[in-house]
């Protein structure tokens, strides 16, 4: 019994002693492995739970004022404050160009590219002329004012369309005395235009107003169309005449439409990349003959522009719109507010 006794106590000590160490060890490693943690949890909340995704490059238009939250697509828990941002030496928003961005978070460097574009089409006000016959005339007569966001003069000429027949208007032919329509285009640097109709009339005019007849005879019919079904974006028709329904896919005659496409589709792109929407994105442009209501000959373009959004198997419409004859936008649906 004393055998065993002994045999008992050395051995519980030693097994306590034992499971005093383990318990020690295990508390120590449980506080090193808090105060790893812990350490690791500050990195992570300004890193990973800070949420911040940075693009690699975002668009603005020239002379536009922006918030520097628009290098960041996704911006949680984390303010400007915290981040510094740096800009190419050259930068300069009055513009048009590429800038490089380096974005310093957390000590962290970043870079993005400031891309500023102009997809703006100038704001054009046209005036009636009235001159005696005989008498010149120049496009910049027909214009009242005409400003551009790049702050740049316009560059005003006649519009080069096509008459009825697909042959260049010359308004160097409008000498007799009567009304005619002049179409004038404004253009800026980077190629955004915009026409407008004016009113040249010559000695007294037939009417006594400055409204265009329309000739005795159109060859395609004259310039009236269904304007409850459509709206008119580019209007291609001659002194009130339709052209030939040959015509609507001549290069020369859809130039203007699809120059016109083209920076819609880059406006609408930097658009919707200032929303911050997830998902899968799908943009959708149509462009539609105008006929005129005879049935006989086209009167000019229009354009329909559709932005959906799919996420989680859901799709919604961000945008849907045309395009009028001012280049503003005519919505049909705009949950997101998007200007005009």
């Amino acid at each position: 019994m004393a055998k065993k006794f002994f045999y008992n106590r050395v051995y519980n000590t030693k097994r306590t002693i034992i499971n005093a160490i383990i318990i020690g060890v295990c508390v120590i490693g449980v506080i090193i492995c808090f105060i790893i943690t812990s350490n690791f949890q500050g990195e992570s909340h300004e890193t990973n739970n800070a949420n911040l995704s940075i693009k690699t490059d975002v668009s603005v238009e020239v002379n536009e004022e922006f918030s520097e939250e628009i290098f960041f697509s996704k911006m949680e828990n984390i303010t400007l404050d915290d981040i510094e941002i740096n800009y190419d030496l050259d930068y300069d928003i009055s513009k048009i160009g590429e800038y490089d961005v380096n974005i310093i978070v957390n000590e962290k460097n970043y870079s993005s590219v400031l891309k500023v574009v102009d997809t703006t089409n100038p704001e054009l006000v046209t005036k009636d002329v009235t001159i005696e016959k005989g008498t010149t005339y120049t496009a910049n007569d027909f214009v009242e004012s005409c400003s551009d966001n790049s702050k740049e003069d316009c560059i005003i000429s006649f519009f080069t369309g096509l008459d009825e027949d697909g042959n260049s208007v010359d308004y160097s032919n409008y000498k007799d005395e009567g009304t005619y329509i002049i179409r004038i285009k404004a253009e800026d640097a980077s190629g955004n235009q915009t026409l407008k109709n004016a009113t040249l009339t010559i000695g007294d005019g037939n009417t006594g107003t400055n409204t265009p007849e329309t000739p005795v005879s159109c060859k395609y019919g004259d310039n009236t169309y269904d304007n409850e079904t459509y709206l008119l974006a580019i209007n291609i028709t001659a002194n009130n005449c339709a052209i030939s329904l040959d015509l609507y896919k001549d290069s020369e005659t859809a130039a203007d439409i699809n120059k016109l496409m083209e920076n819609e589709t880059t406006r609408i792109m930097k658009d919707i990349a200032k929303l911050n929407l997830t998902g899968t994105k799908a943009l959708d442009r149509k462009v539609t003959a105008v006929i005129n209501t005879s049935g006989s000959g086209v009167v000019g373009y229009e354009l329909k522009m559709t932005v959906n959004i799919t996420n989680n198997g859901k799709t919604e419409t961000v945008a849907e719109y045309r395009i009028n004859e001012d280049g503003k936008r005519v919505f049909t649906q705009n949950p997101y507010k998007l200007e005009s």
